[in-house]
C-alpha cells in the first residue's frame, strides 16, 4: 500500500503578487490531500474520489488523454508524464480524499496535483526532483489549463515548513526555511468564491496598471523604484491603476522585511532565545501581516466584509495578525495568535466561520 499526503498552504507575505514575479514568503499548513494506492493486476488507475462523490479510470494505453473538464488534473498530470517520456503499466486501485478546505484559498486543488505528481514519480521510478516537480505542478493545473495562477502553491506543498519564492519563467529561486511556526488558527469564511476568475481578473488589473505606470515613468524599476518616487506620477492614471500601484509596491517591501525578520529569527533560534525575543519576533511579523491586509482590502480590493469583520475581531481580542489568505472575495482568512488559539477559533466561530488550528507542515511525504 502507498500512502503520500500533500499539505495545503497558507501565504504569509506576497500575496496576489506571484504572478507579477515579485516574491512570496508561504507557509504549510496541517490540512492535507491523501493519497492511497494498492496494486491491482488490471493495466489501468481505478480512481475514487469520495470528498466530490467522484470516480474514474484511467486506461494505460500511454497515450495522451483529453479532458473532461478545464480543471482535469489527474488527466493532465498524467500527460505531463508521458510527455517527458515516462510510460505506465502497472494498475492501481487509488482513493484520494482530503481535509483542506475547498475552493476556500488554502491550495486544495494544488496539494491535490502534488499528491498525484508525487505518486506518478513513486511509481515511475522517482525520476524527478522536488523542483522539477514544483514546476510540473504548475504545468498541470495552470499552465495547462491557461489560468492565471502562480507557482506558489505547488513549491510550498512539495517542500514544507516556509518557502521564501522568487518566480521565473522557469526554475524559480528558493530559499527553503525550516522553521516551524506556532499560534495560527485558520477561519473559512463560507463564502464561496470563484478562484479561477478572480485570479484572473486580479492579475490582468494589476499588469495593466504597472503598464499604465511604465507609460508615464520608462525608468519605473518593478523590484527596486520606490512609491515615493512613483506618487507624483499617480495623478495622471486611472483609480483603479493608482490602487493597484499602491497596493503591490507597498506589499512587494512588506514582503522584503518579513523576509529579513524571519532569516534573522532563523539564526537567533540557533541559540536558544528568552521568551522576550520570541515575542518580539511574533509581534514584528504580527504587524507586518496587518499591513499586508490593510493594502488587500483598500488597495487591491480582495477581502469582503464578512472577512473583514472576522479579521477585526481577532485582532480587537488580542491577535497579533490576520489576514486573508488565497484569492480572495471569499474563502479564508489566518489569524496569528500565540497560546491563544483556543480563544481565536471561538472567536471566529461566533462569526460564522469555521474555524481550525494549524500547524507548519513538512512538504508532500509518505504517511
Amino acid at each position: 500500500m502507498i500512502r503520500l499526503k500533500a499539505p495545503g498552504r497558507i501565504c504569509l507575505f506576497g500575496e496576489h503578487q506571484d504572478y507579477l514575479n515579485y516574491p512570496v514568503i508561504a507557509m504549510a499548513i496541517s490540512k492535507y490531500i491523501y493519497l492511497e494506492a494498492s496494486r491491482i493486476s488490471n493495466e489501468k488507475f481505478i480512481i475514487d474520489l469520495p470528498n466530490i462523490n467522484e470516480n474514474l479510470e484511467i486506461q494505460l494505453k500511454n497515450r495522451e488523454m483529453k479532458y473532461n473538464s478545464d480543471r482535469d488534473y489527474l488527466h493532465s498530470g498524467y500527460n505531463q508524464f508521458l510527455r517527458k517520456g515516462i510510460k505506465f503499466n502497472k494498475g492501481y486501485d487509488i482513493k484520494i480524499t482530503g481535509n483542506i478546505p475547498i475552493n476556500a484559498g488554502a491550495a486544495s486543488s494544488s496539494a491535490f496535483v502534488i499528491a498525484w505528481l508525487s505518486f506518478l514519480n513513486l511509481i515511475s521510478g522517482g525520476k524527478f526532483s522536488k523542483i522539477q516537480l514544483a514546476e510540473m505542478g504548475y504545468q498541470t493545473e495552470v499552465a495547462e489549463f491557461g489560468e492565471a495562477g502562480g507557482k506558489m502553491d505547488f513549491y510550498t506543498s512539495i517542500y514544507g515548513d516556509l518557502i521564501y519564492l522568487k518566480p521565473t519563467e522557469h526554475l524559480s529561486e528558493i530559499i527553503e526555511i525550516p522553521m516551524k511556526l506556532d499560534g495560527f488558527v485558520l477561519g473559512d469564511s463560507k463564502e464561496k468564491k470563484n478562484t479561477v476568475e478572480d485570479l484572473r481578473r486580479g492579475k490582468i488589473l494589476s499588469k495593466n496598471a504597472f503598464e499604465s505606470l511604465k507609460e508615464v515613468m520608462p525608468e519605473f524599476k518593478e523590484f527596486t523604484t520606490n512609491l515615493e518616487e512613483i506618487r507624483p506620477l499617480l495623478p495622471s492614471l486611472k483609480k483603479e491603476h493608482q490602487e493597484k500601484i499602491i497596493g503591490n509596491i507597498i506589499n512587494r517591501d512588506v514582503t522584503i522585511s518579513a523576509k529579513n525578520i524571519i532569516l534573522d529569527w532563523q539564526k537567533q533560534q540557533k541559540e536558544a532565545p528568552d521568551a522576550d525575543l520570541i515575542m518580539n519576533f511574533y509581534y514584528q511579523l504580527g504587524q507586518l501581516l496587518n499591513k499586508h491586509q490593510k493594502e488587500l482590502s483598500e488597495h487591491i480590493k480582495i477581502s469582503t466584509p464578512k472577512i473583514d469583520k472576522m479579521i477585526a475581531a481577532c485582532i480587537d481580542s488580542g491577535a497579533l495578525g490576520a489576514k486573508i489568505n488565497g484569492s480572495g472575495f471569499g474563502g479564508t482568512m489566518f489569524t496569528l495568535a500565540p497560546e491563544r488559539e483556543e480563544e481565536m477559533m471561538q472567536i471566529l466561530t461566533n462569526e460564522d466561520a469555521d474555524a481550525y488550528q494549524i500547524a507548519t507542515s513538512n512538504g508532500v511525504e509518505h504517511y
